[in-house]
């Protein structure tokens, strides 16, 4: 059953995270069957005060997003982002199934 990655983070310097994180996250999110349904730089806030920036990705399975953030290759570029963006947080949610 699909699952989702959930984050949201505010970003030190848009221009470098464009540049030093996006083209190396692309693999490993493909490697792992992810599908990016949202991506925002700037999202609009309607509630309280959250991170503007968001992405969601679709992932065929809460286990594809585990290897996808533990992926050993992955860390370095997971660094990246670390290094780039404060208040991340994210989270991982299945895909919702009606009861009954």
């Amino acid at each position: 059953m699909s699952a989702y990655f959930i984050l949201t983070q505010d970003f030190t310097d848009l221009d470098a995270f464009k540049r030093d994180y996006i083209p190396k996250v692309g693999p490993f999110v493909e490697k792992y069957g992810g599908e990016v349904l949202v991506a925002s730089f700037d999202a609009e806030v309607l509630e309280g005060e959250p991170s503007k920036g968001v992405v969601v990705i679709r992932f065929p399975s809460e286990q594809a997003i585990h290897d996808f953030e533990n992926d050993p290759e992955y860390q370095p570029v997971k660094q990246i982002r670390f290094d780039l963006t404060t208040n991340g947080k994210a989270v991982l949610a299945p895909a919702f199934v009606r009861p009954g």
